[in-house]
């Protein structure tokens, strides 16, 4: 989707003196008739820019929406990145003075409208898709491992400007998803579901084929050493590192060090020697 075009606007307004106080209560009332809702955060200037005390046109990005709040689109001299931005935010001054108003506020265009009702949500995972799918219940997250058939009303489908606490299924409703929903826990039927069984499959596979490499390298290593008449109480591999370690209980006396060595010379694993003397003498 396109980003929309629309101008920010930022406000500051010490309500101590009568006209501004006026001019504040007459912003609200205009935002509130229009149908924002303030959000209203505590300390700083969080809301507040002077850079937009003019009005400053700005793009609003669209590839997510929200209900009261939007992404900018990078704004050259201010926002590399953009910014988060509300129809209506004001900060509540640290210093607790209620007497001081300020924020921002968006112009509300025709597009933005449209946008947030034509696009529609799930109230379950957040998954947002054009109204013309025609989806009534999400199709996502019917297979999610946390859903409880009490959190199956959240499944429905609502424009992204909807306030209020989605409605209970019908009967008909619960005939029609339950059975889909008991399918997806037990077997996983949606696209979502399949990627997570074959990462799962993959996941397993990796993880038996680690095992396996480990237990075969440690059991062919300490195989060689016995056959090759190496005591092997003062050996150990370490998995994490694919080595072998002598010395790792007592450090390899310089007596019969040049005699390991000439034994493990032939060794076919990677190995490291702890000396006596500090040294750690390593072999790959």
């Amino acid at each position: 989707m396109q980003n929309l075009k629309t101008t920010i606007h930022s406000y500051y307004f010490d309500t101590r003196n009568p006209e501004e106080k006026a001019a504040y209560l007459a912003l609200a009332k205009e935002l509130k008739a229009r149908g924002s809702e303030c959000f209203e955060t505590w300390g700083g200037n969080g809301h507040y820019n002077y850079k937009f005390k003019n009005g400053l046109d700005i793009e609003l990005e669209t590839s997510s929406l929200f209900e009261n709040q939007w992404n900018t689109a990078p704004i050259p001299d201010i926002s590399d990145s953009g910014l988060r931005v509300f129809d209506w935010a004001q900060d509540y001054p640290i210093d607790f003075s209620k007497s001081i108003k300020r924020g921002h506020y968006l112009e509300l265009t025709d597009e933005m409208r449209e946008i947030r009702r034509n696009v529609h949500k799930c109230g379950y995972c957040g998954k947002q898709e054009p109204a013309q799918k025609g989806y009534v219940f999400c199709p996502h997250c019917i297979g999610s491992s946390y859903l409880k058939s009490s959190d199956l009303p959240l499944l429905r489908m609502m424009p992204v400007e909807f306030k209020g606490n989605r409605a209970p299924l019908t009967e008909a409703e619960k005939a029609h998803l339950l059975p889909i929903y008991k399918e997806a826990q037990l077997h996983g039927n949606t696209e979502r579901d399949k990627k997570r069984i074959a990462d799962d499959r993959a996941n397993l596979t990796k993880k038996r084929d680690k095992a396996i490499y480990i237990a075969e390298t440690e059991f062919t290593g300490f195989s060689w050493l016995m056959d090759h008449g190496i005591k092997t109480d003062n050996c150990i591999y370490y998995s994490h590192t694919d080595r072998f370690c002598f010395g790792w209980r007592n450090p390899v006396d310089a007596e019969f060090l040049s005699e390991l060595l000439d034994v493990v010379s032939e060794f076919p694993f990677a190995y490291d020697i702890k000396t006596q003397d500090g040294r750690t003498l390593s072999g790959d």
